[in-house]
């Protein structure tokens, strides 16, 4: 009776220069180029699925960030009774209209936007990576909170605007915006919205 043989893919008997044989197996023509296709479509819609999943999380990390930096700034000027204003800076001051570049926010006493000798540093903001920017036409050099919570400017009137956070895709349903009302509420919508009041990355 003949054996039946379950040992899997049949073995190719070579010769070697030596004159032992050698026994190789392996994937056909077809196997290969059928492997090679599929590797090269998860590859095609992979990589850049997986890129928009980074900039997607770094922008809302980051939008997250600049909320709680406002929102803190405005509960710390109702806790202390005292101005409280952040600005694009560092702790050494105010400096510049480009908010990616880090923001300093501040007690501000004598109610000026600006650092000044006496005046206590609260938080610091960190450069924004990846190329993304952070502007504002409202808020260009500053935005402040009173004692009551709400957003004013040097002036004491009351001010209300938008920041626009965009990355490489630009301006879109992918940016995001941080829209400030008069009473000082913060909060963050995509920069397209039509309630969001933006119409461009501010660049």
């Amino acid at each position: 009776m003949p054996r039946l043989n379950f040992m899997g893919p049949k073995k190719v008997k070579l010769v070697s220069f030596f004159g032992r044989p050698v026994y190789a197996s392996g994937f056909t023509l077809i196997e290969l180029m059928v492997t090679i296709a599929i590797i090269g479509l998860v590859a095609l819609f992979g990589i850049p699925a997986f890129g928009d999943f980074v900039l997607n999380n770094r922008i809302r990390g980051q939008t997250s960030d600049f909320v709680g930096q406002l929102t803190y700034a405005r509960a710390e000027a109702m806790r202390t009774a005292t101005r409280v204003t952040v600005c694009p800076g560092t702790s050494s001051g105010c400096s510049g209209t480009q908010w990616e570049s880090g923001w300093v926010v501040f007690n501000d006493t004598n109610a000026n936007a600006a650092v000044d000798s006496g005046e206590t540093v609260i938080g610091i903001g960190a450069a924004l990576d990846g190329g993304n920017t952070l502007r504002s036409a409202a808020f260009t050099t500053y935005i402040s909170f009173r004692h009551d919570g709400s957003s004013t400017n040097i002036a004491g009137s009351g001010l209300a605007g938008s920041f626009a956070l965009c990355d490489s895709r630009g301006y879109g349903d992918k940016a995001q915006a941080i829209a400030v009302s008069a009473s000082g509420r913060v909060k963050a919508l995509p920069a397209n919205a039509v309630v969001s009041g933006m119409s461009d990355c501010g660049t």
